[in-house]
């Protein structure tokens, strides 16, 4: 029987591809909504480069790449000040979503 991977380990498996394609990110975290158990929620990373530029949040969905990515994705890039703003509370992320794990670097 194959096993089917759960949001938490494509988050997991998305933060590793960004970060090898990426190498300038300093920290990807999971983002969780409300409604995680939800299969159509997709997989959300906010990913903190401090080679992009201030934007603001600006959300990119990716569909899903079944069977290695049953879930779409969404990500978002902000600079470490915008991180720094999202944890203050001054930058809000979209509607009923917040910080889950952080994904890279990994938690020892």
């Amino acid at each position: 029987m194959q096993h089917t991977p759960n949001k938490s380990e494509i988050a997991r498996t998305l933060a590793t591809a960004h970060r090898n394609f990426e190498p300038s990110i300093s920290r990807i975290i999971h983002l969780v909504a409300d409604k995680e158990h939800n299969d159509a929620e997709p997989v959300k990373l906010l990913e903190v480069n401090p080679d992009t530029f201030e934007s603001g949040i600006w959300p990119i969905l990716f569909g899903a790449d079944p069977p290695q990515i049953p879930f779409s994705s969404v990500v978002i890039e902000v600079t470490e000040s915008e991180y720094d703003a999202i944890r203050a509370g001054s930058l809000r992320l979209p509607e009923g979503w917040k910080l889950g794990d952080t994904l890279y670097p990994a938690v020892a």
